[in-house]
């Protein structure tokens, strides 16, 4: 197939009689309004494209039918005599360069024939434009499971924005059709509501947007727009956001004020969800099950070679610096059903901020635990980065999930595949933290040494042999005598703050020490015996404190 800055002939390209295909319209979906518009439809039995060509209007070519033409070397009216050569072949439409005013006399010339045209930016490359065309064809449609998922999907992501930023979302596909939105209140504004109502925008709305330049922008950059009130026409704030994978235009996210002011940070929510939601469209696309999006966190923290295939499908430099980062919440008191809710809301807000931050990070669960992959770090400025992202996670979740939340943050290691040796270290972090409620949000290194002291307890648990007799006696038959002589090593042997500190007199401390070195058979004199009984104590009431 020739480029656009080619002049050799044209080798067409045979459609596939076992070719998915794909209808114009979706075609003309995935290029964009401001790029490609349907000057006239093709005819009814004529709508499905199964192949693109590009054509040079010097040439002579036979195309198939059912073929979408590419038409350069020629503009406008220009175009007339190379469009009359191709009738005959019944493409499914032509593409030309030019205005509408432009391809007036080609859109009269092809009405009676059932061929379609389109008219096409001069700014827009044709390889792109075939790019995106030949994309769609090749791609399945989805299953109706797939779809609902999706549907859902995109429902949680509008919902999660929109409480996020105190707004109203709704989420549209590249023809301006609602895909999802959040739950309507009262503050909603009449366009919202039309737009729900007719599962997509009213027309004379979104021919204002494209004679301002606001779909041209939503497509060319990862960027919010903001537009104006207009009280006269009773519409309120809007940002808005295209949804981008590489040169394509998946859709917009679009946010309307509400009763409160939207807050200060929704531009960088509003990629984040943009972010998000391209994700779950291409894996929908791809017809990606639910269980592989599942499986790719624990694919990639599994220290086998599926992390450098899954990174790579995930769109990751397996290569360069990443971290991991565990959230749980966590309450005793809610029930599965309302615990398993907790963590896929949790998910989304930690996703949409995630992606906020890093465009290929990856979140989702494993156990009963949020994990969050932040890939393509630096491994000295990163860290407070993440710090301050994993903050806002849990302000987030406590100010609009209403729940609390403990995060815990992994190291930033040099390459992804050296993830899965800390998730034990993680993990462990993130039990420290269940027993600090006060705690939101730690790494590794803030709580080391308890980390390491429950892990030395832990072995010395397994070695039942490496026990004192005297102090087992003491733990077992005088547990007062041994919390008391614990409290008095733990405060460097000060008797006052031991008295103080368990609330009985000091002379109470003095006898209790006493009877606690007869019944153990122990010097406190005696380093080594200090020591033993201090470690000995402890992993009993480590023991205790686990039953």
């Amino acid at each position: 197939m020739k480029e656009a800055n080619n002049t050799a002939v044209v080798l067409p390209q045979q459609p596939d009689e076992h070719a998915i295909g794909a209808m114009l319209s979706d075609i003309l979906e995935d290029v964009g309004v401001d790029n490609g518009q349907l000057v006239l439809a093709p005819a009814a039995n004529n709508g499905t494209v199964r192949a693109t060509i590009i054509v040079d209007a010097e040439d002579d070519v036979v195309v198939q039918s059912a073929t979408l033409v590419l038409l350069i070397g020629a503009r406008g009216r220009a175009a007339v005599p190379t469009v009359r050569k191709l009738i005959p072949c019944f493409p499914a439409a032509i593409a030309v360069k030019g205005s509408e005013g432009e391809l007036e006399a080609i859109k009269e010339m092809l009405r009676p024939t059932g061929v379609g045209l389109i008219a096409v930016s001069p700014a827009t490359r044709w390889d792109t434009f075939e790019g995106i065309a030949r994309d769609r064809i090749q791609e399945p449609a989805l299953a109706t499971d797939a779809a609902a998922t999706i549907h859902r999907d995109l429902f949680a992501i509008a919902q999660t924005t929109a409480t996020l930023t105190n707004g109203h979302v709704v989420i549209e596909d590249p023809a301006n059709r609602v895909l999802a939105y959040s739950p309507a209140s009262n503050d909603v504004d009449e366009l919202r509501r039309l737009s729900i109502l007719a599962r997509r925008g009213p027309e004379r709305y979104q021919k204002l947007l494209k004679e301002s330049g606001v779909y041209k922008h939503l497509q060319a950059v990862e960027a919010p727009v903001h537009i104006e009130a207009n009280p006269a026409e009773g519409l309120r704030e809007r940002v808005a956001i295209g949804i981008h994978a590489g040169n394509r235009i998946l859709g917009y996210i679009w946010l309307q004020e509400g009763l409160e002011p939207l807050e200060p940070n929704t531009d960088k929510i509003m990629v984040g969800a943009a972010r998000h939601a391209a994700i779950e469209l291409v894996r929908h696309r791809n017809e990606q099950s639910q269980a592989l999006r599942r499986d790719r966190i624990s694919s990639l923290l599994s220290g086998t070679a599926q992390i450098h295939s899954q990174a790579q499908s995930a769109g990751i430099d397996p290569t360069k610096p990443a971290a991991l980062v565990l959230i749980s919440a966590k309450d005793v008191d809610e029930s599965a059903p309302g615990l398993q809710l907790r963590r896929g809301e949790l998910a989304n807000v930690a996703s949409i901020h995630a992606a906020a931050y890093r465009p290929g990070a990856v979140v989702g669960a494993i156990g009963l635990e949020i994990a969050m992959i932040l890939p393509d770090l630096d491994l000295v400025k990163s860290p407070p980065a993440i710090r301050r992202l994993i903050n806002v996670i849990v302000r987030d979740a406590r100010v609009h999930l209403h729940c609390q939340v403990q995060a815990a943050v992994g190291p930033v290691v040099e390459r992804l595949d050296q993830l899965p040796g800390t998730l034990e270290h993680v993990r462990s972090v993130l039990t420290v933290l269940e027993s600090n409620p006060s705690i939101q949000v730690a790494s590794y290194r803030d709580v080391e040494t308890t980390v390491l002291t429950r892990e030395l307890f832990d072995l010395l648990g397994t070695r039942t042999c490496l026990r004192h007799e005297g102090i087992s006696l003491l733990c077992t038959r005088h547990p007062e005598f041994a919390t008391t002589l614990l409290t008095y090593l733990d405060l460097f042997g000060d008797v006052n703050r031991c008295a103080e500190e368990l609330a009985i007199h000091r002379n109470t401390v003095h006898y209790r020490l006493r009877r606690a070195c007869e019944v153990a058979g122990i010097d406190l004199n005696e380093a080594d015996q200090r020591l033993l009984a201090h470690l000995q104590i402890r992993l009993w009431t480590h023991s205790e404190g686990q039953r």
